[in-house]
């Protein structure tokens, strides 16, 4: 692990060649180059049109089995689900430990909003981006419900600490800021959560970040 090394240059030195397969109107394709752009890492972008099928392709799959992006390689390492890859940037490029750090309470924070950005993320805002900008079929109504729920959840925890970890920004805002910050712009009804709102400023403030994709 990184974690032994102190010096930028030979961080730089040791960085094997980072590639990313990911498709540019991905939520989750943008939590990693967010980290990736905060820790100022070199990475190649392969586009993989998911619109297409690409991701189908045999050339693909080979790659991830799971059909999904995206998926990061790292000289021989090859890790896929953005969590995983959020996780492993944090672990191997970011000496200070400052998007994952060492004290147990809150890595055990970090995980928790990892689940949430794994299940209430995904059935409410992803899902509600999908039908309304992607076309995708789905329960629009159901999906609102579930984004309501998260953005309560968010509210509910911001009105205790500045960041979902704690005092400062860790991969758990990461995680969850790339599509909360994509359906707030599609939903007027969401401005009901001036918290959520101000960490989402707020999160757009931080050295490094990446504006998210068009639409």
């Amino acid at each position: 692990m990184i974690d032994q090394y102190h010096d930028k240059e030979h961080l730089v030195a040791i960085m094997s060649h980072l590639k990313l397969y990911y498709f540019p109107l991905s939520g989750h394709s943008h939590k990693v180059l967010t980290l990736a752009s905060m820790l100022d890492l070199s990475i190649e972008t392969v586009t993989v049109d998911i619109k297409s099928g690409e991701h189908l392709s045999e050339s693909f799959v080979h790659l991830n089995p799971a059909a999904r992006i995206p998926v990061l390689v790292d000289g021989d390492t090859v890790i896929t689900d953005s969590h995983a890859i959020l996780f492993y940037l944090a672990r191997q490029y970011d000496p200070a430990r400052a998007w994952y750090p060492t004290d147990l309470a809150t890595q055990v924070e970090i995980q928790r909003w990892f689940a949430l950005s794994a299940s209430e993320l995904c059935t409410g805002p992803v899902a509600l981006r999908g039908i309304r900008v992607l076309g995708k079929p789905g329960n629009e109504a159901h999906a609102m419900q579930q984004t309501l729920r998260l953005f309560s959840l968010l509210s509910t925890q911001l009105e205790q600490s500045p960041w979902l970890a704690g005092e400062t920004p860790t991969l758990a805002d990461i995680a969850l800021y790339s599509y909360t910050a994509l359906i707030a712009k599609l939903e007027p009804s969401l401005r009901d959560f001036p918290r959520v709102l101000d960490w989402l400023a707020r999160f757009e403030q931080l050295p490094g970040y990446r504006a998210l994709p068009a639409k």
